[in-house]
């Protein structure tokens, strides 16, 4: 019987939802908030309401292009591993609401703020109320190719599979087809998902699907993937570099105060100097200078560097406030201008340790290929590495930012972040 290896190919992460259900949603928000949004402007002015719209045009486009945004953002940020709260929805809703607020400020187009406050009220109320419907109680049933390596779906509990004994799919309550794409498949199998593809039916790839259930990649599958697979979409990079450049000045401008109060505290507790600089291992393994608010005694590393443990000794009291809060990492706001980090990313390590890693530990340079971030996944879903168990589980969560990365998945890992410092629970 003729057989037949698949290519490896790039599957993003498990979207268990309908694309046309997405689509009628999608459509249904912006005519009906731009119905909504015209009415608003008819109601709240008083004036000859066709030089209103005239003048207007360009907030009610912004309007509509925010909700598209919105609506993306949201339909792949409540996909990510960790997500069970639909009031993920609200801060994902105004935060293109607050773009198109100051876009309009520094070009000083004509603006209405009953409009903007009605118009983002409309945008949360429906994207939350959309986020409801279409949660589905029942469990996702993905139809098995029975070829290759399936153990990995062994752990996965959010989803119920059916084996396939014959290339032909049940005919109702079929999600999709999970196969081994490395797997020598018999040809009737190809043909089979050639069709598959032709009918617009989801296929997953068994590896991609455990990561992006379980949101990390495992290392004993990494001899696998492709370096073009790891390569995001080409206008990420540079979408990517306007926000970390929006945020670093406009939070540079806000946070300098607060800053400032922070670096006479620490000169006023303990000695040494308030901003901690240390070299750390970045982009393509370039070294650069990371900066901190210091946390630590001014000896703290008086006998070689060590790694920082949970409740260390070497923590000074104000220490333990500004790292609970991330407020000792706000100084690299400067490394953040000088292209050096970005806002998420892997963290950055010391370069004695990554010469440690990348002998100890397969494919640790790879979290290499990004820049490092003021925070990451790996931050947000573990706690403190102390050893090389606790880094590999770190690289992981790095290599699944590293393969997955988007301006939707750094969107939810800021919300996570702040999530996390503002109730004071979760990962360092």
């Amino acid at each position: 019987m003729a057989t037949r290896t698949l290519n490896p190919v790039r599957v993003p992460a498990a979207r268990l939802g309908g694309g046309a259900s997405n689509r009628i949603w999608l459509a249904a928000g912006v005519c009906g908030t731009t119905a909504l949004s015209v009415a608003l402007l008819h109601l709240l002015n008083d004036q000859d309401f066709s030089t209103t719209l005239g003048e207007a045009w360009i907030m009610i486009s912004g309007s509509m292009i925010c909700f598209c945004v919105t609506s993306f953002l949201t339909d792949r940020a409540i996909q990510y591993p960790g997500q069970k709260s639909s009031f993920v929805t609200i801060p994902l809703a105004v935060l293109p609401v607050v773009m198109l607020i100051a876009f309009i400020a520094l070009g000083r187009f004509y603006y209405s703020r009953p409009y903007l406050i009605c118009f983002a009220t409309i945008t949360i109320v429906f994207t939350f109320v959309r986020y409801q419907v279409q949660r589905r109680p029942r469990a996702r049933i993905l139809a098995m190719i029975p070829f290759g390596e399936l153990g990995l779906l062994n752990s996965i509990e959010q989803i119920q599979f059916t084996k396939l004994d014959e290339p032909r799919l049940p005919e109702q309550g079929i999600d999709g087809v999970v196969v081994d794409m490395h797997a020598e498949l018999p040809q009737e199998w190809v043909k089979f998902l050639a069709d598959l593809v032709m009918r617009q039916i989801r296929i997953y790839h068994v590896a991609s699907l455990a990561e992006s259930i379980a949101g990390r990649v495992s290392l004993d599958h990494m001899a696998a993937i492709h370096v073009e697979s790891l390569e995001p979409t080409p206008w990420f990079n540079p979408m990517k570099r306007a926000i970390d450049l929006s945020a670093a000045v406009v939070g540079g401008i806000i946070l300098l105060p607060p800053a400032l109060l922070v670096m006479v505290m620490i000169r006023l507790e303990s000695k040494g100097p308030a901003i901690y600089r240390q070299r750390r291992t970045g982009i393509n393994g370039s070294e650069f200078t990371l900066l901190k608010f210091r946390s630590m005694r001014e000896d703290a590393e008086a006998d070689g560097a060590q790694f920082t443990e949970e409740n260390d000794p070497r923590i000074t009291k104000l220490g333990h406030f500004i790292r609970k809060t991330r407020i000792d990492e706000l100084p690299q706001l400067l490394n953040i201008l000088k292209g050096e980090m970005s806002l998420v990313g892997p963290r950055p390590e010391r370069p004695g340790f990554v010469e440690k890693y990348r002998v100890e530990i397969p494919h640790y340079q790879l979290r290499h290929g990004v820049r490092p971030g003021l925070t990451g996944w790996a931050q947000i879903e573990t706690g403190y590495a102390s050893d090389t168990q606790g880094t590999v589980r770190k690289l992981e969560r790095d290599l699944y930012y590293v393969k997955y990365r988007s301006i939707a998945l750094d969107f939810f890992i800021i919300y996570r972040t702040v999530k996390t410092i503002v109730f004071g629970s979760g990962a360092r």
